[in-house]
């Protein structure tokens, strides 16, 4: 078992305790936030994909618009050109201008008819994006309804609980620099435990686990500890780490005593 070195150890083992406190505090109150933020993210990755559909869907329509609006052009300058054709068939008198003119009516005609067919595809292929559009618009003003709702409760939360946070953050950046000061080691391992290990307890109680046999583990992982350890750490004059953790281990009623004086 790992311990470490410092000076007044039992005074280093209060304000440890304190400082992680402090931090418990304000993980509790971060929680009242629950996955809010999470989710607000969430739903405006899913509201930037959703107009970047919708971009793409406008972008579709209006090529698809700008080509059928080029058939009916083309159609409309066939159409004259099909009359014109007509005209100029009922006047010819050569049998071989008449079987010219008649093969370019019959071709204007069937592009004619090509054209009609394109329309009614691409108009088709229109109607299915607009739908599709439509749909992916309400799904984005419905998206943009809860992140209004989420950004407002969020927000709720956040008056609820802002003046305590900064109160919390003055209190543990007064009692951080008072431990850097005091043990500049110590507190360096404090912190990278803290910021490393889930819920940022970087120093906990141990807890009974068996008590007819008054059997210990530690408070993070559960790890079972040996007797002589137990022992020694009800003695306060030794600052020990937990070999399969690396969370500080107190004992839990010295942890109770400073948790319960404190302010």
């Amino acid at each position: 078992m790992m311990t470490i070195e410092t000076t007044a150890v039992h005074d280093r083992l209060v304000e440890l305790i304190q400082l992680q406190v402090l931090y418990n505090r304000m993980h509790a109150l971060q929680q009242k936030k629950g996955d809010l933020p999470e989710q607000i993210e969430d739903f405006q990755d899913k509201a930037t994909a959703l107009n970047h559909s919708l971009q793409e869907l406008s972008s579709q329509l209006r090529q698809l618009e700008s080509d059928i609006r080029t058939l009916h052009v083309s159609n409309d300058s066939l159409r004259d050109h099909e009359i014109k054709l007509q005209k100029t068939l009922m006047a010819v008198r050569n049998e071989q201008e008449y079987y010219k003119i008649e093969t370019e009516l019959r071709e204007t005609r069937l592009t004619i008819e090509k054209n009609l067919r394109d329309i009614s595809r691409l108009q088709a292929r229109v109607e299915s994006l607009r739908h599709r559009q439509s749909e992916e618009q309400k799904r984005l003003e419905e998206i943009r309804r809860l992140i209004a709702e989420k950004e407002a409760q969020l927000a709720e939360i956040h008056r609820l609980t802002h003046q305590q946070e900064e109160e919390l953050q003055e209190r543990i950046k007064a009692l951080s620099e008072h431990i850097q000061e005091m043990d500049v080691r110590l507190f360096r391992l404090f912190e990278r435990r803290r910021r490393s290990l889930r819920g940022g307890q970087a120093l906990v109680p141990v807890t009974v686990i068996d008590d007819k046999e008054g059997r210990v583990a530690c408070g993070g992982c559960y790890t079972l500890l040996p007797r002589q350890l137990q022992w020694e750490l009800m003695q306060r004059n030794k600052i020990f780490v937990c070999e399969n953790c690396g969370r500080i281990l107190v004992d839990h009623t010295l942890f109770e005593e400073v948790a319960v004086s404190m302010p």
